[in-house]
């Protein structure tokens, strides 16, 4: 069986995936108040959405420098 190459794509788009359902399950079996629960998770989302922006223009830059 051929072996296919690893895709950073496709393994940054799996760890942040992975990382978003861990989190939120995290948060939503920890014992909080509805409101600080509310804020966590709109601060995590925030924090991923920071994160996966990072990855994506890190993604485009390094796509970019292969093609020059």
């Amino acid at each position: 069986m051929a072996e296919r190459p690893v895709d950073l794509g496709d393994f940054l788009a799996g760890f942040i995936a992975g990382a978003v359902v861990g989190a939120a399950a995290a948060l939503i079996l920890s014992p909080q108040s509805g409101d600080d629960l509310r804020h966590l998770l709109r601060a995590s989302s925030r924090e991923a959405s920071n994160r996966a922006s990072d990855a994506a223009a890190d993604l485009t830059d390094r796509v970019g420098e292969r093609h020059v």
